[in-house]
């Protein structure tokens, strides 16, 4: 049976294939349709915001990841507002956070194999509350540049879904992780029994647990979550969103660029 991504609408918007036109149930159940589906391929789900799209142009490797991503959705309601502005718009903002608690209740459900890797012990504990069979992995902290650490939990995690089959591998760490850790597997041969599905999702499972607070739904609306994070972590996350994130406006300029030069063409 082919993947259901043949059936999802998609738009290309800075030089990747954005989903369109579709909502966190629809691309949940596509997802948990062709997970079913093996594959001698590796398949990854990335959730592109500004922050990503800044670090997809200064980062070749992750942008990578991103260009061969299965299903690539736009979170981050300035990515859709650009999207409307530049006339290829996606339609709804589908959060990674939102997917992540639809999937998982969907795989509770179903008793689905999923492995978790995770950023803390009280993490897992609290999922694991809800659903003893999935299984986990909570790695030491590691730094990007460590290649050793690196390659040692992209070897545990290749071989705990060797041993034990999943569906999805949901990587709950940073974007820079877990693009480094998909793009590890990635290079690698799948189990035998087929790919998993890479869900990149970051800090979704600690938002879903309450061990981080999301910004009210209002602020959702209105692309206002950065200014959430900045008021809960300000040292953190100033230099991020203050100083990083303005080349955002470039990136959407040059693509409006392409774009009329393209139609004058």
């Amino acid at each position: 049976m082919r993947d259901m991504i043949a059936w999802v609408r998609r738009q290309r918007l800075f030089g990747l294939e954005f989903i369109c036109g579709s909502d966190v149930r629809t691309v949940g159940e596509a997802l948990l349709h062709d997970a079913r589906a093996p594959t001698g391929h590796w398949r990854s789900v990335v959730t592109p915001n500004v922050d990503h799209l800044v670090r997809y142009s200064r980062h070749p490797a992750e942008r990578r990841v991103a260009e061969s991503a299965h299903f690539v959705l736009a979170d981050g309601m300035p990515v859709v507002w650009a999207s409307t502005w530049l006339r290829r718009p996606l339609g709804d903002r589908i959060a990674g956070s939102d997917l992540f608690a639809y999937l998982w209740r969907r795989l509770m459900e179903e008793r689905r194999p999923i492995l978790v890797i995770a950023g803390n012990d009280e993490v897992v504990r609290r999922l694991r509350d809800e659903y003893p069979a999935a299984a986990f992995i909570v790695p030491p902290i590691f730094r990007v540049d460590d290649d050793a650490a690196v390659d040692a939990l992209v070897s545990e995690i290749h071989a705990r879904i060797s041993a034990d089959p999943v569906e999805f591998v949901m990587i709950g760490m940073s974007m820079p992780k877990h693009h480094l850790l998909a793009a590890r597997l990635s290079a690698l041969p799948t189990p035998e029994q087929g790919g998993p599905v890479l869900l990149l999702f970051g800090a979704s499972a600690e938002l879903y647990v309450g061990l981080q607070r999301r910004a009210p739904v209002w602020m959702q609306r209105h692309g206002l979550e950065w200014l959430f994070r900045l008021v809960q972590n300000p040292r953190q996350m100033a230099k991020r969103y203050l100083v990083d994130d303005l080349a955002f406006l470039g990136i959407v300029w040059r693509e409006r660029r392409r774009s009329s030069g393209s139609n004058r063409q």
